[in-house]
């Protein structure tokens, strides 16, 4: 072969060589390619334990998804509820917010005095911060109340007795009429102020207003209807209040439905709500001859410390069931680790044909690490997915209970799977990674 075609056979040689210009594919790419095979494969080996195993995890990662977007759709409908309050006013009460939770609650309530009118008279003379300060009576909801207008009858009506003041106060809107003004209560009118649900449930697509209704057998005129709201969860919400004056509601009804008299009470700005709240508290600590020592035996309560109060409850609630979510995790992480010990068992003489070929220990216990994660993996993505569609039915069955789907929650699902995959994988990893190729090859002949 001559001289020339040499070169020219080395040049076309050379042209089909390797430059190392091209890029060359990671090892880890094959790492997770193999890891998720192998995953596959453990799966259809070992179908019944790989069930349990991802079904465990698959139920841990829903649950707390589950929980989390209730949790925080509830959250956001309380709050917003609350802050829907006029954050000028506060409420004086016989029991307070945080005190619905006690277990001691009916206790509490037969130790503590109601408010009385000459209560809200010494808190009108003596708080210069306070600048209105509008009793209200509450008749309680296990309290029989008839509210009827021709045939038919409201249900679950929530009377109050209100002054001019409730809906600055409260932020519930009259959409049409007028409010219940002081002259109504004063001269102890009979009118009312509805509603939604009352309303509609009486009259239906006729219009209420001027139409005389019976409560408790007395004949009320209506006179305004409340702006619709939104309930929680169903549950009793201002669409069933019943407003008549507190003059009138003084008039037909005895002392013991008037022991749940509260307060509402205005201040001039926001800033000054904590100095009205202490003044108040000091003039009633007072009037009830109540020790230094001795805690109050009445609620001063305004809307943020209800939010806090609620922000802090939910936390706790939260924190609980994520915790009794964590149990199937817990569960799911053994079978992960159950699995793969057998994996190992079985795959020994693989492993020492990898280490006699050159794979060093680190390789043999990533190897078994991802497919430990690819594992636990694949059940937090079922989880995932169970936990969206099982909140998404919630809130199709039940509107009132929003459910929030948080990304957060279902990134914090996906890792923790992977977590779980990890710590748990890491075991047999070790165990794997620890075989001597010489012993290794000799336990599959």
């Amino acid at each position: 072969m001559s001289k020339e075609e040499n070169e020219i056979r080395g040049k076309d040689s050379a042209s089909f060589r390797p430059s190392g210009k091209f890029p060359r594919i990671p090892r880890s790419l094959f790492f997770f390619g193999e890891a998720f095979s192998l995953a596959i494969s453990a799966i259809r080996q070992y179908r019944f334990q790989s069930s349990l195993t991802l079904s465990g995890i698959m139920m841990g990662v829903a649950t707390v998804i589950v929980v989390v977007a209730l949790i925080q759709g509830l959250d956001s409908t309380i709050k917003g509820a609350l802050s829907r309050l006029n954050p000028s006013s506060f409420v004086i009460a016989r029991m307070g917010f945080s005190d619905m939770g006690d277990p001691d609650f009916m206790g509490m309530l037969k130790r503590r005095p109601p408010l009385t009118l000459e209560d809200a008279l010494d808190i009108r003379s003596n708080c210069p911060t306070v600048r209105v300060i509008s009793p209200l009576y509450a008749k309680m909801p296990f309290d029989p109340i008839n509210v009827r207008y021709r045939g038919e009858e409201a249900q679950g009506p929530l009377l109050r007795g209100v002054e001019q003041y409730f809906t600055d106060a409260t932020g519930i809107l009259v959409e049409r009429g007028r409010p219940i003004s002081q002259s109504d209560s004063t001269h102890r009118r009979n009118v009312v102020v509805l509603g939604q649900l009352i309303a509609d449930g009486l009259f239906g697509a006729e219009d209420p207003l001027g139409k005389q209704i019976y409560i408790d057998g007395q004949s009320y005129e209506v006179i305004g209807l409340l702006e619709p709201r939104e309930a929680l969860f169903g549950g009793p919400s201002e669409n069933q209040l019943v407003l008549i004056p507190f003059g009138t509601f003084d008039k037909y009804y005895p002392e013991r439905e008037k022991e749940f008299m509260q307060f509402l009470a205005l201040t001039d700005a926001p800033e000054s709500v904590d100095r009205a709240m202490a003044e108040v508290t000091e003039v009633l600590r007072r009037r009830r001859r109540l020790a230094p020592d001795v805690p109050e035996n009445f609620a001063v309560f305004a809307s943020n410390q209800m939010i806090d109060i609620w922000t802090q409850a939910s936390s706790g609630i939260s924190l609980l069931l994520v915790g009794v979510a964590s149990l199937g995790l817990l569960i799911g992480g053994i079978g992960v680790m159950n699995i793969m010990l057998v994996s190992v068992t079985e795959r020994t003489g693989e492993i020492g044909l990898r280490r006699s070929v050159g794979a060093r220990r680190r390789d043999v216990l990533w190897q078994f690490l991802l497919e430990a994660m690819m594992l636990t993996m694949m059940g937090g993505v079922a989880g995932v997915a169970a936990g969206v569609g099982v909140a998404l039915l919630i809130q199709w069955v039940m509107p009132s209970l929003k459910a929030a789907i948080s990304p957060g929650a279902i990134v914090a699902g996906l890792v923790v799977s992977i977590g779980v995959g990890l710590f748990f994988g890491m075991w047999p990893a070790y165990r794997a990674a620890r075989l001597s190729p010489i012993e290794a090859l000799r336990y599959e002949r």
